[in-house]
């Protein structure tokens, strides 16, 4: 099973920003071990906005640690960039010009009331935890969101 992080940044990261963050990311996933063994890993950039990191966990699980070495990792891209990459408060949402926005959770019941974000409009579960998750419910309409319960 292929274990998977998602980190969703509060901006488009700049093309600059975008190689020197896949840059550190690959020195990072070649290094990545639990208990001194070397993880399956590696990254995505996607759509400018968004890290992923996955770890093939069929022979060498992530363990305690490991994730504490990326937690530490992701918050150091995050204080270099200044991406609020552990903002929970945070939702990504695709706009009628397919264009990734980004707005915070006391903003959702106005953005929903103007029209802006209705609810077939998609949204992203950063919440997902492996690659099966990723491919049937990254990317979710607003309607089937816990943010569209929480207004409604």
């Amino acid at each position: 099973m292929n274990r998977i992080w998602i980190y969703q940044s509060k901006r488009t990261f700049s093309e600059k920003e975008h190689n020197e963050i896949s840059t550190a990311l690959d020195t990072f996933v070649k290094r990545w071990a639990a208990h001194s063994k070397k993880l399956d890993a590696r990254f995505e950039i996607l759509h400018n906005h968004f890290i992923a990191l996955t770890v093939n966990q069929e022979e060498i699980m992530a363990s305690g640690c490991s994730i504490d070495d990326s937690v530490r990792f992701m918050q150091d891209l995050d204080k270099t960039y200044n991406l609020s990459l552990f903002d929970r408060q945070l939702m990504a949402y695709i706009d009628e010009d397919e264009n990734i926005k980004v707005c915070g959770l006391n903003e959702i019941a106005g953005l929903h009331k103007s029209g802006k974000i209705q609810g077939y409009t998609y949204i992203f579960n950063n919440l997902i935890q492996d690659a099966n998750e990723m491919a049937l419910s990254w990317k979710i309409p607003f309607k089937d969101s816990g943010y569209f319960a929480m207004i409604n």
